[in-house]
């Protein structure tokens, strides 16, 4: 990772963590122990470093995505690894940073939600469709209608008065939003391996 990727991944962990408009330039200038000058260099301004924080961590998240799906030894572990690393994710985001990028920075936001339709269109569908082939999951299972599903159940982790963080904890939610409802339309099979795969990643 290069200095300006460096600086632009710690950034944005700021952001998530306390909210973009609490977090002033002083603030960030000591936090990430760089010069104004040296912050100026990579963004002109606080809107240019968020929108840049943004394309990076989509960067990094799609080239995570192709390296669940290449090492997955099937498409439904595949499948699983990025509804978990999406929903925990989502659940990491502070409501301040949500509320800030949908009200302050819309490009940005709307860069995160088109990213959100690609991983459904790109990633997930397929997958749901090979799940169904291959006999992991039931024939008649429509694929657009449940990544449809998914996609509305992780938009609704952003809303802080339903789903606290000191409330719940995302392995929970993970339980009950994707591995509960897919074990309703998995076969035998797909039972099989949803079953191994919970044990293998939410074992204590």
């Amino acid at each position: 990772m290069s200095f300006k990727e460096t600086i632009l991944h710690e950034a944005l962990v700021l952001f998530e963590q306390k909210g973009i408009e609490n977090i002033s330039t002083d603030d960030l200038l000591e936090a990430l122990d760089i010069s104004r000058g040296t912050l100026n260099e990579i963004a002109s301004s606080k809107r240019e470093l968020v929108q840049l924080c943004i394309l990076q961590s989509i960067m990094k998240r799609q080239a995570v995505a192709d390296l669940v799906v290449a090492e997955a030894e099937h498409p439904l572990e595949a499948l699983l690894q990025l509804l978990q690393l999406s929903l925990e994710e989502v659940y990491s985001f502070s409501p301040a940073f949500v509320e800030d990028l949908k009200n302050h920075y819309p490009w940005a936001w709307g860069r995160l939600q088109l990213f959100m339709r690609k991983l459904s269109q790109n990633y997930l569908n397929p997958l749901l469709k090979e799940c169904v082939s291959r006999g992991y999951l039931q024939a008649d299972l429509p694929s657009e209608m449940v990544v449809r599903l998914f996609i509305n159940h992780l938009q609704g982790l952003l809303n802080p008065h339903l789903f606290p963080a000191y409330a719940f904890n995302y392995q929970e939610l993970f339980k009950l939003v994707v591995v509960y409802y897919l074990k309703g339309c998995a076969t035998p099979l797909g039972q099989e391996q949803i079953e191994e795969f919970t044990y293998r990643e939410l074992a204590v």
